[in-house]
């Protein structure tokens, strides 16, 4: 997707990415990379200088690498709009839980 999404758009992608990754089809590194590169549009380098860290940090939380802090984590994500934190580990709990917030829109 283009770099100046409208805000709709960018939501709707967030949405999109989000889901893959709570179904365990992409990881959160490959979310974070994606969504930098393609919403932000932000090198490693700048993205990393923008909030806080190394970029060899960056690079290990786009790899999956190493032994992140959930305060790292929550840094890295903040600018898009996402916090880390508890993801349920069986499939069926996640659809019911998107079927129920769908419920409530």
């Amino acid at each position: 997707m283009k770099k100046n999404n409208q805000p709709v758009d960018r939501q709707q992608l967030l949405i999109d990415l989000y889901t893959q990754y709570l179904f365990g089809k992409i990881t959160l590194g490959q979310l974070l990379s994606y969504l930098r590169k393609n919403v932000l549009g932000l090198s490693q380098e700048k993205y990393a200088e923008m909030v806080g860290i190394s970029r060899r940090t960056l690079t290990d939380v786009e790899q999956d690498k190493g032994q992140l802090t959930q305060v790292v984590l929550d840094k890295v994500f903040k600018p898009l709009g996402l916090k880390t934190g508890l993801v349920p580990t069986h499939e069926h709990i996640i659809h019911k839980i998107i079927q129920s917030s769908n419920c409530h829109d």
